[in-house]
């Protein structure tokens, strides 16, 4: 609390003594003007430098607020006005920025996604309570001659769920000053199978950077494809998390012929310890579906690995709308496990 006499203190004593002066401490409490609150803070503007990039550069973004920011700051929140979020610019900013207390303005490197057709304009918003302030970044995609994403790798194709992949993209030449962001992104883009960041960086004249992968699936085999993006330059990768348990999964449509896309699945051997290999026998109980797991030549998912990748055939024979039961079995190991899927067309 404050030590200072109070407003109704200061009038009483007033009557009491018309014409004695206010002592100036008092003076300053009663007809000083109140340092505004956060919530009475307005953000006046914000601007982007340059306000021009390529795609995956880097740039600067400022807020300026009508009036220093009170004690504590003043938080600031930042959104992109696209149609569709801007994930690479979320993962810059966390949609929040604050002006340190006393401070009318902070400024901060910002990335957004990378364009596909030139003049690409990302709307940029920054507000505080009822004030908000609105600039623009203007992105051009990456000459392909000069530069590109050439290759992404994953160091593994499978992961338990706790565990990581780890990722690597490489790009055709060194990246300039400030480092060159690739757009990381998953289909389908809910897929729990795995998480990770929406870009990575590589540094000022480096031609690659490695990220984590996160393996997230914590019920079954899940799926998902994982893109490398520079405007028009895409690597692709298909990763497959699995369970800490024992486990199968169809991972897609099943049908009679999948054409380039192949039916498959997967079995997990989670975070159970197989130091001598894991023989797995699969079995449908449907004739004319079958299906065959990617092994060595010796039948089994190696210790090193935590789990196996298969395929399913299915005959002619087979109607659409088939229900099939699928089953592995460990050989000299935990229970059996199944799972159903439906035969499309």
């Amino acid at each position: 609390m404050n030590a200072s006499p109070s407003v109704s203190s200061v009038h009483r004593a007033g009557r009491r003594a018309v014409g004695a002066v206010l002592p100036l401490a008092v003076a300053a409490v009663v007809f000083a003007p109140l340092r505004a609150s956060a919530a009475e803070v307005a953000v006046e503007s914000t601007t982007v430098s340059p306000s021009r990039i390529t795609s995956g550069e880097e740039a600067i973004q400022t807020v300026t607020l009508a009036e220093p920011a009170p004690a504590g700051g003043v938080t600031v929140d930042l959104l992109d006005g696209n149609e569709y979020e801007d994930l690479t610019y979320w993962q810059s900013t966390k949609h929040k920025v604050t002006v340190p207390a006393g401070q009318r303005r902070v400024s901060f490197p910002i990335r957004v996604q990378s364009a596909t057709s030139s003049g690409t304009v990302t709307r940029l918003t920054a507000g505080v309570g009822g004030s908000v302030a609105e600039t623009s970044v203007t992105v051009d995609p990456i000459d392909g001659r000069v530069q590109d994403v050439t290759d992404f790798t994953v160091d593994k194709r499978i992961a338990v769920e706790g565990s990581k992949f780890t990722g690597t993209v490489r790009i055709k030449s060194p990246a300039p000053i400030g480092g060159l962001a690739v757009d990381l992104r998953k289909t389908p883009y809910e897929s729990a199978a795995v998480s990770f960041p929406y870009y990575v960086v590589v540094p000022a004249g480096a031609t690659s950077a490695t990220f984590a992968i996160d393996s997230t699936a914590y019920d079954r085999p899940r799926f998902a494809t994982v893109m490398a993006a520079l405007s028009t330059a895409r690597q692709f990768n298909g990763l497959i998390g699995v369970p800490k348990k024992f486990s199968i999964g169809v991972l897609g449509p099943v049908r009679h012929h999948p054409g380039n896309v192949q039916n498959f699945g997967a079995v997990g051997l989670g975070d159970i310890w197989h130091p001598f290999g894991a023989r797995i026998n699969l079995t449908s109980d449907t004739p004319g579906v079958t299906a065959q797991l990617s092994v060595p030549a010796d039948g089994s998912i190696p210790a090193t690995q935590a789990g196996a990748q298969f395929s399913i055939y299915v005959a002619d024979s087979v109607p659409v709308g088939t229900k099939v039961k699928l089953t592995a079995s460990w050989v000299l190991g935990p229970a059996p496990v199944s799972t159903e899927f439906t035969v499309e067309d």
